[in-house]
């Protein structure tokens, strides 16, 4: 044992490391002398634990060999064993009492509902006062306060949806001629014409400009896929180029002030419901020979899509849900003609009419 070194001191981590693995090949040889290799390594083993357990190494005397290593890890290791049971049996009690929880959920909210009415609206008037600083220096977050939902999320699919009401659709039926049906539940989509006039770019300019100040404060922002459009004025200043880049531009309304202001320009479908129209509705504006775009979902299920001025190429792509039962449509929708459809069955893309060379304007919107 005259070569075994002990000297740790003013060593790194790695230094550390090697010298200990050079003196336990020196401690192996030795021991080998008179022990297997296998009583020697469960003696190791066992040493490891019981020293990260008790922070020292264990005392073995004379009257108990190094033999017993053996032994001594098989006891160890049972009790690793018996810890670990121990903490599964924890975890599956606290999954326990956390699914109990969820089950009383609804009592328990109702519960805490009931107790907290007579401090909602008072704790909401302090909040407002809390937040006004924070609002006059970022006033733009106040559009946020119409949004029913910020962020939309492309992986949502509903499960086991009854796919039956678009099953045995084969195509987009011309309902202006027919009498109107009080008992329709306009899930299978149809299209009609209505008493729509032309509303050209100029006819959207002249409302905008003589209501400036309501568009301003209410819906001045709109998204397009020219990179030089986000706003109004934008909007209308593109159309007076010469050279104008195809494009196609949403603008959105969600109050009432605006939404008051397009009756002007656009009439009700007359075989909608006379109650349940969304406030939520678009206007896509679309130059000639536009990209192609996906109809965006609205609140209502229900929707439907007005065509103010030019022709456009809807297609009906069938949802992820439906795709093996239900098949893809498509419908060419001129001036004045209106298609109705659920977004429960169907995904929309409204696509350039290969026949028409003039822009298209469309009012999109919902009812419930």
């Amino acid at each position: 044992m005259e070569n075994f070194d002990v000297n740790f001191t003013n060593l790194n981590k790695k230094e550390v490391i090697n010298k200990y693995l050079e003196n336990l090949k020196i401690l192996r040889c030795f021991a080998e002398q008179s022990l297997s290799p296998f009583s020697f390594n469960n003696y190791i083993v066992f040493t490891y634990f019981d020293s990260r357990n008790n922070g020292q190494p264990p005392e073995v005397s004379s009257a108990e060999p190094i033999q017993q290593g053996s032994s001594l890890l098989t006891a160890e290791l049972l009790k690793q064993i018996l810890d670990r049971r121990r903490k599964i049996f924890l975890w599956i009690f606290y999954l326990s009492v956390g699914f109990l929880c969820i089950s009383y959920k609804n009592e328990a909210s109702s519960i805490v509902l009931r107790n907290i009415q007579t401090i909602f609206y008072p704790g909401m008037k302090l909040w407002r006062k809390l937040t006004l600083p924070v609002i006059e220096k970022f006033p733009g977050l106040t559009e946020l306060y119409d949004q029913s939902c910020l962020l939309m999320n492309p992986f949502f699919q509903v499960e086991n949806l009854n796919c039956d009401p678009c099953s045995n659709v084969v195509n987009v039926l011309d309902l202006t001629n027919v009498p109107e049906d009080p008992g329709d539940k306009y899930a299978v989509p149809f299209i009609f014409k209505i008493n729509q006039d032309a509303v050209k770019i100029n006819d959207l300019y002249s409302l905008y400009k003589n209501n400036e100040e309501v568009f301003v404060n209410d819906a001045y922002r709109v998204k397009s896929t020219n990179r030089e459009i986000t706003y109004v004025d934008e909007l209308f200043n593109d159309f007076n180029r010469t050279h104008q880049k195809p494009s196609h531009t949403l603008w959105r309304f969600n109050r009432m002030s605006p939404a008051r202001l397009l009756r002007q320009l656009f009439v009700r479908p007359s075989r909608l419901p006379s109650t349940g129209i969304s406030l939520e509705r678009y206007i896509s504006i679309d130059t000639k020979n536009s990209p192609s775009y996906a109809i965006p979902d609205t609140e209502c299920a229900n929707m439907y899509i007005q065509q103010a001025y030019g022709t456009r190429t809807i297609i009906l792509r069938s949802t992820v849900e439906c795709r093996q039962t239900c098949r893809t449509l498509s419908v060419r929708l001129p001036q004045s003609f209106v298609l109705s459809y659920n977004w429960w069955y169907w995904k929309p893309i409204s696509a350039p009419d290969p026949m028409s060379q003039s822009p298209s304007i469309s009012l999109i919107g919902s009812y419930c």
